[in-house]
C-alpha cells in the first residue's frame, strides 16, 4: 500500500512540470538538436580556434619584451573552448535515431550499439567540459594575479 502511495505523490509532482517529459528525448538527442542547430558557428570557431593559436605563437616565437605573457594565458583558453566547441559541432549531429519497432532485431541492435557509443561520448564530453571550467577559472586566476 505504500508503494502506491509513493507511486501517487511521485507522479502528482512529475504532472505539475508544465513540459512533456517523454517529448524531449535522451542527452544524446538534446546534444544532436542543439549541434544541428548552432552548426553555422563552425566557422566562426575555427576562426577562433586558429586566431588564438596565431596570437599563442606569436607571443612565444616573435614577440619581444616584458609584456609578452600577457596574452598566452587567454589564447590558451580560447583555443581549448573552441576546440571543445567544435568537438561537440561535429561529433554530436550524427547521432541516430532511436530504432522503431518494424525494424529486424539485428538492425535494433545495431543502432542501439551506436548509440551506446554515442552515450559514452557524452558522459566524455560532459566531463571534459567540466574540466574545461575548472582550467579556465584556475588559469584565470593564475593571469589576473599575474597581470
Amino acid at each position: 500500500m505504500v508503494h502506491g502511495a509513493q507511486r501517487t505523490a511521485h507522479f502528482c509532482i512529475l504532472s505539475t512540470i508544465p513540459v512533456n517529459i517523454e517529448s524531449l528525448g535522451s542527452m544524446i538527442d538534446q546534444f544532436s538538436r542543439f549541434a544541428r542547430k548552432v552548426s553555422w558557428l563552425k566557422p566562426l570557431f575555427f576562426l577562433t580556434a586558429g586566431g588564438a593559436t596565431l596570437v599563442f605563437c606569436y607571443v612565444v616565437f616573435i614577440e619581444q619584451g616584458i609584456d609578452r605573457e600577457v596574452l598566452i594565458i587567454p589564447s590558451i583558453v580560447v583555443l581549448l573552448w573552441s576546440l571543445v566547441s567544435l568537438l561537440l559541432l561535429y561529433v554530436f549531429p550524427s547521432v541516430p535515431p532511436l530504432p522503431d519497432h518494424q525494424a529486424g532485431t539485428w538492425e535494433r541492435l545495431k543502432i542501439r550499439v551506436n548509440r551506446g557509443w554515442y552515450h559514452l561520448i557524452t558522459w566524455i564530453f560532459c566531463l571534459l567540459s567540466a574540466f574545461m571550467v575548472w582550467l579556465s577559472v584556475k588559469l584565470f586566476v593564475v593571469w589576473w594575479v599575474d597581470f
